[in-house]
């Protein structure tokens, strides 16, 4: 059984199936080009546009994915979307039908395809005509893409799935139970009732941008105890049933004014006094505000994730959607529900719903799991090799020498107190730099966050930076499970109380730490430096921070992280093995 979509089972006999996915008009756009169920290219758009959270119809994404891939877009079976129009047309509000909505992805994805395609059109054309042998194009249920994109990359045959976010075509939550390649959707919850609209909401009263600065938010809870007078009033505005379906008391929200934006009521500001306003002072009240959001946002889920256990009895659950970027929750899962292991994923946002379509799609038309064995990794945009980066630094005559050993030269500068930008290998796919396009420092100075803030990054100082540490070492560091792995920074664990003061730059103000694992399966060359610094120091940790200005996206080019070093205070660029100075 396939849920609610409207696909039926198809088999494939023979032959290797190619299939593109699009991620498109949601919060970011990406595409990705799977090869007989491997991923073999994915990129966000804002990649290659440099508009940070592009929401473009990803055409440079689809090119370079098909150039990546070695493909043409003939050679494409099938083409997933992860959005079904169909659906969204069924719960479209009235007042939307006089605007532009994601409907139109019936005439958007042919209309750009065929633009890609090259394709010329006679006076009187078919569709058919205009691309005999064209891709069948197949538009896949938001929600079925966020549990696809979680399911068949876990280590899990068999798992309960919950996938929530701000919101689907009418989604906003969706309970199921996974065996092998099939998916049964148990139970899900509709729009305007949103946990992700929820957190929107206070991140906008708080003065930060929704679907953006949520991250904001959660970093702001760290600050003030949740058991405070803000915590009983925000428990009022979302209760869970028995049916493990939960609601909003919808007076206090304005989600269905999309158009002036400001997701709540006149109600909402009468229970909890005036909003602060964008870069106004932050008070006492507000760090409370947030600590009751975080703290009722973790009870809620826990209750969702608790009913969906005692109705599957499963052991392992895989949680999807932008909800699940909320990386302190994350790393609470098994401490709050009756969950044994967790798998979360690198891409639980919508811009992994591009490789969710594609995996569903695949699973669809073969009946099978599109891969055996997980990849473990999300390396998959573009790579610059060392020749390529030497031939470019030598072109622009930048001040640059070869190393022989790349990684060991970088943990000496970062021993001597340098700011080092890291670009290795092909770029990771998701929001989060896990040591191939990353802005690495010493976390054992005091100094580190203000001074990456200031020379670097240009944003709060509330904000935290996460540590990077071998994935062998991560007991001696953190109050976590035997065996703990988090190699997508996709949990928060608390420091261990004699560690903190070891690594002060990665030591957040309630005492965690957004860690990445650094494995096997992780860059080499990220690994080998991680080693080579705990040589030098006894300390298996670096400062990781994705390598990027404030409001740009992470560099993905070796022209992007020149450009960036030149543009901030970095003291040392490694581009692969060529070390640039100033």
């Amino acid at each position: 059984m396939w849920g609610t979509s409207p696909l039926a089972f198809f088999s494939v006999n023979g032959g290797s199936m190619k299939v593109l996915g699009i991620c498109h008009d949601v919060l970011i756009c990406s595409a990705c080009v799977l090869v007989d169920g491997e991923v073999v290219a994915a990129i966000a758009e804002e990649r290659l546009d440099r508009v940070k959270r592009s929401r473009v119809f990803p055409t440079r994404a689809i090119q370079e994915c098909l150039d990546m891939a070695g493909l043409e877009l003939d050679d494409i079976d099938e083409v997933a979307i992860g959005w079904n129009p169909a659906r969204e047309a069924e719960t479209m509000p009235g007042g939307f039908l006089s605007r532009r909505w994601r409907s139109e992805h019936f005439t958007q994805v042919p209309s750009r395809l065929l633009t890609l395609s090259g394709r010329k059109a006679s006076s009187t054309p078919s569709m058919s005509e205009l691309w005999a042998g064209g891709p069948k194009i197949t538009y896949v249920d938001h929600y079925l893409t966020h549990a696809a994109n979680g399911l068949f990359h876990s280590p899990f045959e068999s798992a309960a799935i919950l996938v929530v976010d701000g919101r689907g075509e009418s989604h906003t939550g969706m309970m199921a139970r996974a065996s092998g390649a099939k998916i049964e959707v148990l139970r899900e919850n509709f729009f305007p009732h949103s946990l992700g609209l929820l957190y929107g909401a206070v991140t906008q009263y708080l003065g930060f941008k929704p679907d953006g600065d949520e991250w904001k938010v959660i970093a702001l809870a760290s600050y003030a105890d949740a058991d405070n007078e803000y915590l009983p009033l925000m428990r009022d505005l979302v209760w869970v049933s028995d049916a493990g379906m939960f609601s909003l008391d919808l007076a206090k929200f304005e989600f269905f004014n999309f158009w002036d934006r400001r997701m709540y009521s006149d109600r909402f500001v009468d229970t909890f006094g005036e909003p602060r306003q964008k870069d106004g002072p932050l008070t006492d009240r507000h760090y409370q505000i947030a600590a009751a959001l975080q703290h009722v946002f973790e009870e809620v889920m826990s209750q969702l994730l608790t009913e969906l256990y005692d109705m599957t009895g499963l052991d392992d659950v895989i949680v999807n959607g932008g909800s699940f970027m909320n990386s302190v929750y994350n790393g609470k899962i098994e401490a709050m529900t009756p969950f044994k292991r967790v798998y979360i994923g690198g891409s639980p946002d919508d811009s992994g719903t591009s490789i969710g379509a594609a995996l569903y799609v695949h699973a669809l038309r073969t009946g099978r799991r599109p891969t055996e064995e997980p990849p473990g990794h999300n390396y998959f945009g573009r790579e610059f090799s060392d020749e390529e980066c030497h031939r470019i630094a030598t072109s622009y005559k930048l001040p640059a020498e070869r190393v022989d050993d790349p990684a060991a030269a970088a943990a000496r500068d970062l021993v001597d107190g340098k700011l080092i930008g890291w670009f290795q290998g092909r770029s990771e796919f998701g929001q989060r730099a896990l040591g191939n396009r990353s802005i690495l420092v010493d976390p054992r100075r005091d100094d580190a966050k203000d001074l990456v803030n200031s020379a670097v990054k240009f944003r709060e100082a509330f904000r935290p930076f996460a540590p990077a540490i071998l994935t062998e070492r991560v007991a001696d560091y953190f109050d976590c499970p035997p065996g703990t792995e988090v190699p997508y920074m996709e949990r928060v664990f608390m420091f261990l109380e004699d560690k903190k003061d070891d690594v002060p730059a990665v030591v957040h103000v309630d005492g965690s730490g957004r860690l990445g694992t650094v494995g096997e399966a992780s860059s080499p060359r990220f690994r080998s430096l991680i080693q080579h610094f705990e040589a030098e120091t006894g300390v298996p940790i670096v400062l990781n921070t994705s390598f990027n200005l404030n409001g740009e996206p992470m560099v993905d080019s070796p022209l992007d992280a020149i450009r960036t070093f030149y543009s901030s205070g970095l003291d040392i660029l490694y581009l692969g093995d060529v070390r640039i100075t100033k």
